[in-house]
This record gives C-alpha cells, structure tokens and sequence, in this order.
C-alpha cells in the first residue's frame, strides 16, 4: 500500500503558504499548530492515497509530531517574504500567527490533496495549539516511537486505542527501535 514518501521541498513549503493564506490571524497559526495540521494531511493523504502530500519527515517531540523540515523551510519562507510570523491578541494573550504574503502555487497538488488539507482546516484549523498537541499524544505513532525518532507513515494504519505492551515490543523490534 505504501507509496512515495520521498521529500518534496516545494510541496511542502507551498502547503504552509497555503495554510498560511487560509488560516485568519484568530485561529493563531503558530508553529505548532502549523506542525499539527501539516502531520495530519500528510497522514491522512498516506491512509486515504497511499501516499503522504510532501512526504515530510515527522518526528515525536514534547508536543507531538515535528516535521524535520519545518524550521528551515519556515526560515526560508519567512526570509524571501512569503510568509511572516506576527503576534496578534487573542482575549488579552499574545499569540503568534503565521500569515502569508503570496498566494501558494498549487499546481502540484491533486484535487484529493487540497480536499484533504481543507478537511484538516475545517476539523483543526481553529483549534489550540495545546488542544491538538494533547490529541497528537493519542496518536499510535507518536506513542509507539521514542523520543525525537521519525514516526513512520504506516503507524497511520493503526488502530487508535492503546496498544498493549506486547504490540508495542513487536513495533520496536520490527522497525529496529528496541532497547
């Protein structure tokens, strides 16, 4: 079932200006929440088409999956002005938020693709960082992997419920995690 999961630094730098653009500054896009939704389209784009969207690495980080590539593409985009990283007021907290100052090139996305960013928009896209980080702990991939290490796209497939110890021992063992 496994596709392509190989990188594609332009998909994934012109998702973020797309979440960027689609996002209004109240939803406060920050990095984490940004994090959270592209995890959830590559994740769900891998269960539902056999493939991820960008084919980012995510890695388990304190508050849930970090694509490795987020930071230096965010620099970069941030850098020749596409994007730009504000703070706005949110009930009397300063909040950041992402916005983007060009609308994204999408060519190279599918029409399956887009509808699946936009069902994580519509499902994710006003919800807190915090909020979406607990729910990134629940996730089987996140669980079963050991700190900072990637999260294989395939821990999509699983079941939500927490698996046993066992299950979790044939995980490590199978992708040569065990201690």
């Amino acid at each position: 079932m496994a596709g392509d999961t190989k990188f594609n630094r332009k998909k994934f730098e012109e998702l973020i200006v797309y979440i960027a653009r689609r996002l209004p500054p109240e939803a406060a896009l920050g990095r984490v929440k940004l994090a959270k939704l592209l995890m959830h389209s590559d994740f769900t784009a891998f269960v539902r088409l056999g493939r991820p969207i960008t084919g980012a690495t995510y890695e388990k980080w304190e508050h849930g999956h970090l694509p490795k590539q987020l930071l230096l593409a965010q620099r970069d985009l941030e850098a020749d002005g596409s994007i730009e990283e504000e703070r706005v007021d949110y009930y009397g907290r300063q909040l950041r938020h992402l916005t983007a100052h060009r609308d994204p090139h999408m060519a190279a996305f599918s029409e399956d693709e887009i509808a699946i960013v936009e069902g994580a928009l519509r499902l994710y896209g006003h919800e807190s960082a915090t909020y979406l980080s607990q729910l990134s702990h629940a996730d089987p991939g996140w669980f079963l992997s050991r700190d900072n290490a990637k999260i294989p796209y395939e821990t999509a497939l699983l079941s939500k419920r927490i698996p046993t110890d066992a299950e979790v021992e044939y995980f490590r063992r199978l992708h040569g995690l065990a201690a």
